[in-house]
């Protein structure tokens, strides 16, 4: 009896959210209601009673004091149907009268992120909630302007900066090809700046092709993939170029995926060189490989310096870096894991990471298997 009872009350709190506006309307009804109602039936028992009195203390006990309990009886009764009879009506009620409130709650979690306005009919809406729902769309519109003109004024910009940015690279890379004239310190002055200029022009194609991206400009070549050979292209061509030897581990069997072959090595390459970046030239670096049921599942894993549990979940915003002091060394502006983001997305996938501070970071790409059923 204790077990079913524990049961059901657990079943109760699972359901009902007594913090809820539906459950405090509908609790008070009830209890007003029922105050009303009880202090009536209490009051008229009472009354009734006292006639039974008087009439036994006058010998006058009839056929009249049977039917007046009878009387009382039925009006017990009638008053738990009442209370009963009240609880369901006011619960449709206040349901019914809050149905707004939860359209414009799934609107919130469907599109407000979108910056969509609330085109449902407001016909027959309570007063304050069109009130709510004009402010909200108000406000949307002054966002999405917003981040209209941010976005003109980012492409202006980089548009700007990018040819005289090419431009300079461009001669200060003829400059070092014929600085055999140059003393040391001069060479050593070129080359620092052939490298901030060549960082400088990757920041700004990671910058555009981040808002390209945001914009959904990026157009996406989705076709059938096998990932068996991406994934042993893509770490042939790392090991060859930064030569490092990568451990791979790929299935016997395809899996095949609906992805952007350029895009998807681009994805792989930017987390093999993070790999390479964060980790000794001794430590290894694996690629792996695994279909698990609907899913196929990519991860890189190295055995760096890790990223603390509290920066984990910040490492895809744009801008962030976890170690800002290594910004330099790395030649990062925390933009490439943002892109990387944005691509797995577009491309239907997720990606996540796992560290630990020390031991290395693994970043798990997951996208669904080709003709899977959801």
């Amino acid at each position: 009896m204790d077990k079913f009872s524990r049961k059901l009350g657990k079943s109760i709190r699972a359901r009902v959210d007594i913090s809820s506006l539906q459950f405090r309307l509908t609790f008070g009804i009830i209890v007003i209601f029922t105050l009303g109602l009880g202090s009536l039936a209490i009051w008229t028992d009472w009354e009734i009673k006292q006639l039974l009195i008087a009439s036994y203390q006058a010998q006058s006990i009839s056929a009249l004091n049977n039917k007046l309990l009878t009387i009382l009886q039925y009006l017990q009764t009638i008053s738990i149907l009442s209370i009963a009879a009240t609880a369901t009506l006011a619960t449709l009620f206040v349901r019914r009268s809050l149905l707004s409130l939860r359209q414009i709650t799934e609107w919130a979690e469907t599109e407000a992120m979108d910056m969509s306005l609330y085109a449902s009919k407001l016909t027959g809406m309570p007063r304050e909630v069109k009130a709510i729902i004009q402010k909200w769309n108000q406000l949307l519109a002054r966002l999405s302007e917003t981040k209209e003109q941010q976005r003109q004024f980012t492409n202006d910009l980089a548009h700007e900066l990018r040819t005289p940015l090419s431009l300079v690279y461009g001669y200060l890379q003829r400059t070092q090809q014929r600085s055999h004239t140059l003393s040391e310190s001069q060479q050593e002055a070129l080359a620092m700046a052939v490298a901030e200029a060549q960082r400088m022009t990757q920041l700004l194609q990671n910058w555009l092709a981040l808002e390209r991206t945001n914009n959904n400009v990026i157009p996406l070549d989705l076709k059938p993939l096998v990932l068996n050979d991406l994934v042993t292209q893509i770490t042939q061509m790392t090991e060859k170029f930064e030569y490092r030897t990568i451990q791979v581990r790929i299935p016997p069997f395809p899996v095949m995926v609906l992805a952007d072959r350029s895009r998807l090595m681009e994805v792989l390459n930017h987390l093999l060189g993070n790999a390479i970046k964060y980790s000794d030239a001794h430590e290894p670096i694996t690629v792996q490989l695994i279909q698990s049921q609907k899913q196929a599942i990519v991860q890189v894993s190295d055995r760096g310096c890790g990223i603390p549990n509290s920066q984990q979940s910040r490492i895809f915003d744009p801008f962030y870096r976890v170690d800002p002091s290594r910004t330099r060394s790395t030649g990062g502006m925390g933009l490439g894991l943002s892109l990387v983001k944005r691509l797995v997305e577009g491309m239907g996938g997720e990606i996540t990471v796992r560290s630990q501070p020390g031991e290395g970071s693994t970043f798990i790409l997951r996208f669904p298997i080709l003709g899977a059923k959801s």
